[in-house]
């Protein structure tokens, strides 16, 4: 019998508040399964990168693939952070230094090639065991694209790459950014994936999750838990006879590794190093206010409204976490108050989805959603901030009712359709549904709101 560990992490998302204690742990764990001659692999399931962090933002993911190479990781895949805020030539180049394999199947290019920088599978040999690796990511195509990417349904993909790696393998792993539904919908309908390492949903399994013959593992995000699988394979038989799987809770009983932190400490310090580039120099700051009409959040709708090119501009200002004081600005200062991985858009709208999309934004729980995922790394929402669109509101007992809303000085016709410019966070979920709903939309990457911030600041536009 052959125990084989498997060690993975996943959507780190630049929390690296407990990367060392993950690394001790591993470090131990290896001392043993070396000690007792018993094999392992170190995995991670993507959004290891996350831009928020001056340490993935200055160094451009290099940082962060530097860490996994220092921890010893074998394969990883990608997942969207990696995939769609980065642009091609960025992310090719952090994937440059990497020590580790990266394992992905349904990314192209425009050509119809494979990035240099990843394999659609690997075989790995222990002994006389062959493991199969395989690894997807979600298909966000509307945002791929326009990068000059060529992303694959995985469902798609897999059935025949898992064909083609089962005649070579005794154990197959997929590594799976595609989230818990994906892998459980997969799992069902494609024989042979011995394990699925999975990521993107954030779930928490602590003891792994089987459907049919396939374990699916999965260990939240931001570093807080890491995972451990024990494959027990009988080298007789040819067969796995046991799977375990367990999460591990990184709290003040684990250690952190002295070597990691040092590490950490400085690419972090390289990063923010680069942000200093100067940006604009300001007479009197810019202030912002989350549940009012401020300068920097106006300054934000019009930079989009311009950049887009669009009849309004629409944010939240929840998306501007601070002032920007008066003297010097710089990439650092414009990271740290707009930290977010979020795109510029344009949507299609009536004048009567307008107005529904206004009425949402007055709706004190609303402004108040302490919103979690979509790109949004602020507190809260805030309230929707214009840019050539006015409006008034009347109270009529505990209601608020919308008056004499004008765009570019002109009442608005209810049923002409507007070029709103906003932000993709928006596209997602149910909080703007005539956004959400919205038929004809333009994402614009790779920019980010602090792109186009510093666009507006740059050029000195004028609202």
């Amino acid at each position: 019998m052959i125990k084989l560990h498997l060690y993975h992490t996943n959507d780190i998302h630049s929390h690296f508040e407990h990367w060392p204690q993950i690394i001790h742990y591993f470090k131990n764990q290896i001392k043993q399964c070396e000690h007792d001659s018993e094999p392992y692999l170190l995995f991670d399931l993507g959004d290891h990168m996350d831009r928020v962090h001056p340490l993935t933002e200055g160094t451009m993911g290099k940082g962060n693939v530097s860490l996994l190479n220092h921890a010893g990781y074998d394969f990883v895949t990608i997942g969207n952070n990696e995939g769609i805020t980065f642009t091609r030539d960025n992310i090719n180049k952090a994937y440059d230094v990497r020590e580790f394999d990266v394992i992905l199947a349904n990314l192209f290019t425009g050509d119809g090639n494979r990035p240099k920088w990843c394999k659609p599978y690997a075989f790995h040999k222990i002994n006389d065991i062959t493991i199969g690796i395989t690894g997807i990511t979600a298909p966000f195509k509307p945002f791929y694209e326009p990068l000059g990417w060529d992303i694959k349904d995985p469902g798609e993909v897999l059935p025949g790459i898992i064909e083609q790696v089962k005649k070579e393998a005794d154990i197959v792993i997929l590594l799976s950014h595609g989230g818990l539904k994906f892998d459980q919908d997969t799992a069902k309908t494609i024989e042979g994936i011995n394990v699925i390492l999975g990521a993107h949903t954030h779930h928490i399994l602590e003891d792994g999750l089987n459907v049919n013959s396939t374990l699916i593992c999965q260990t939240g995000k931001f570093g807080s838990y890491a995972g451990h699988v024990v494959l027990t394979y009988d080298e007789n038989t040819k067969e796995i006879v046991d799977k375990k799987a367990r999460v591990i809770t990184m709290d003040d009983d684990i250690k952190g590794d002295p070597e990691t932190a040092d590490l950490l400490e400085s690419l972090t310090q390289k990063g923010i190093k680069q942000l200093q580039t100067p940006v604009t120099h300001l007479e009197q700051s810019l202030t912002t206010s989350w549940f009012n009409e401020s300068p920097l959040s106006n300054l934000l709708a019009d930079a989009l409204r311009q950049w887009c090119q669009a009849d309004i501009g629409m944010v939240n200002a929840g998306a501007i976490l601070d002032h920007l004081e008066a003297g010097l600005v710089t990439r650092a200062d414009l990271h740290r108050i707009c930290p977010h991985p979020i795109n510029p858009c344009k949507v299609f709208l009536t004048g009567l989805e307008i107005l529904e999309v206004i009425k949402k934004g007055l709706d004190p729980a609303f402004q108040e959603l302490e919103l979690k995922g979509f790109g949004f790394r602020g507190k809260m929402i805030g309230k929707l901030i214009f840019s050539h669109l006015t409006y008034e509101v009347d109270k009529l007992g505990a209601a608020s009712v919308v008056n004499n809303v004008q765009i570019n000085g002109d009442l608005i016709d209810l049923e002409r359709t507007y070029q709103v410019a906003t932000i993709d966070m928006f596209t997602f979920g149910r909080l703007l549904p005539p956004i959400k709903e919205a038929e004809h939309k333009k994402f614009y990457l790779p920019e980010m709101l602090r792109d186009i911030l510093a666009w507006k600041l740059k050029n000195n536009h004028r609202l």
